[in-house]
């Protein structure tokens, strides 16, 4: 019995699909891991002023943009206020630094 000749080419083709697979999977978990942790950014601001929301809205909308100059921008408008708490002074320094790396990874 004589097999068709696109049965070679078809294992092939599956062959080097399935090959491919396992580099996404890499890509991907690479992708998280420089993932930007701001779940406790926008809760740390919840009782703060109109004023200050606002520059905290702006930052995230910057982040979630990827306009990270502008996010450092904001950061470094909260940073200065005095009127800040202590756990929202810690959350924008942790942000802060995580964008200064986040940077750091996308210039060349």
């Amino acid at each position: 019995m004589k097999l068709p000749h696109w049965i070679p080419w078809l294992l092939i083709a599956c062959t080097l699909a399935l090959a491919g697979c396992g580099k996404s999977d890499q890509s991907a978990a690479a992708g998280t891991a420089n993932a930007l942790d701001a779940t406790k950014f926008r809760p740390a601001f919840a009782s703060a002023s109109p004023e200050i929301k606002t520059i905290v809205d702006n930052v995230m909308m910057a982040i979630q943009a990827s306009i990270y100059k502008d996010a450092l921008a904001g950061l470094d408008k909260l940073a200065a206020r005095p009127d800040l708490s202590e756990p929202q002074q810690k959350v924008v320094a942790d942000l802060t630094e995580q964008v200064k790396k986040k940077m750091a990874t996308l210039t060349p």
